[in-house]
């Protein structure tokens, strides 16, 4: 039962009334004053604002009230939720490149084993996204910004914008499970743009790195043995042990089991963050035995003049200078080791993809296939070796 009426509260002096279920209105002066609602919680009693009289009327402050005694109902706190709801406001009124900074802090970057990879995904935000995005409330974001930000570069950089796509899918995901924001993710390809804009694989192929034809591998690693520098005794074992650039620039020797024949690769260093243990035949071996007998730094391929690992670009660069007739790349050789592979019809399939450290596509195989086919694997790379040193 409610006590107070309206024109009560116009000419109540000051002082504080109980108005029933715990709404209260101190009066500040003639006809002003303000809204409360006491309530008892975890044997504790607390008090919260319901905002000022007359702005808030007596309907609406017993309205508020009833709302909040709902909570107290549900063992909620009405100032804690409000304190939350306050957060999340505030989350949600923020501009897409913060929302996209805490994602890629919070979520990405302690994933990525390459630190392009970080650079990459900022600047394709900074230059398409963010420009378009930020001029409103994240939470306010709808799919005709999306398709704002992704058709004028879909046909004419559609790799750039497929990845971008991909990129403002992930973050909209996250903001959506951490609930600031509330509709529909407005980058999902098969909900939403996959009915407005042009298919990606149908506009452009993907550009494969360019690579060797594996008939004309052996050749090469011959003239390759010929240079006595860091980045050629590198590159060469990248093609024996078909490794990407960062497993082989990060290479340290107490990786190398040289007894038993294997390389192990930790989980932070792979791309799939797994680790990975490579079979080494003789001439690895030998390539890893002379570079002991060169330094003693742990790393195995140093460059000596800054006394770290050799560049990224290092080996690409040599290429470049002494094979400047092909047009190669050093991931390439990962593709020719495939090709070679594949063509010659003997090995296993998953074993190949193992070989390049390569992940089963599907829970299904996963489930069935639980071995990493080392055996089969050290065949594979023993004759690989003889196709590259031309041994019969």
């Amino acid at each position: 039962m409610h006590k107070l009426k309206y024109k009560q509260l116009l000419n109540l002096p000051k002082g504080k009334y109980h108005d029933g279920k715990g709404l209260y209105i101190s009066i500040s002066s003639l006809g002003r004053g303000k809204w409360s609602y006491r309530y008892r919680i975890d044997s504790k009693s607390r008090e919260m604002g319901l905002g000022t009289f007359p702005e808030v009327s007596i309907v609406d402050a017993r309205q508020k009230a009833e709302d909040k005694r709902r909570l107290v109902l549900q063992k909620t706190d009405p100032i804690d939720e409000k304190k939350r709801q306050e957060i999340l406001r505030n989350q949600q009124n923020k501009k897409f490149s913060q929302i996209a900074d805490i994602y890629i802090n919070h979520k990405k970057k302690k994933e990525w084993t390459n630190p392009k990879s970080e650079q990459q995904w900022r600047n394709t935000i900074a230059t398409y996204a963010s420009p378009i995005l930020d001029k409103k409330p994240f939470i306010d974001i709808n799919n005709e910004d999306i398709v704002e930000v992704l058709l004028p570069i879909w046909n004419n950089k559609t790799e750039t914008a497929r990845r971008l796509q991909q990129r403002l899918a992930r973050i909209f995901s996250f903001a959506k499970v951490m609930k600031w924001y509330k509709k529909d993710n407005p980058a999902s390809w098969d909900a939403h743009l996959i009915h407005v804009l042009p298919n990606p694989w149908k506009i452009q192929k993907v550009k494969n790195f360019p690579s060797l034809n594996h008939h004309e591998i052996s050749e090469f690693y011959s003239k390759l043995c010929q240079q006595e520098i860091i980045s050629s005794y590198a590159l060469r074992l990248l093609i024996l042990t078909a490794t990407r650039t960062k497993e082989i620039i990060e290479a340290e020797f107490d990786e190398f089991n040289l007894k038993t024949k294997i390389w192990t690769i930790p989980a932070e260093k792979m791309k799939v963050r797994k680790e990975h243990k490579i079979p080494l035949s003789n001439e690895a071996i030998s390539i890893i035995d002379l570079m002991r007998k060169k330094h003693n730094h742990p790393f195995v391929f140093i460059n000596p003049s800054t006394g770290k690992h050799i560049s990224n670009g290092a080996m690409l660069v040599f290429i470049k200078k002494q094979f400047s007739n092909l047009k190669i790349t050093v991931h390439g050789f990962r593709a020719t080791f495939r090709d070679w592979a594949e063509e010659t019809n003997k090995f296993q399939h998953h074993a190949i993809e193992f070989c390049l450290a390569h992940q089963l596509p599907n829970k299904v195989e996963k489930a069935y296939l639980r071995s990493d086919l080392f055996e089969q694997r050290k065949i594979i790379m023993g004759d690989w070796e003889k196709i590259l040193l031309k041994q019969n």
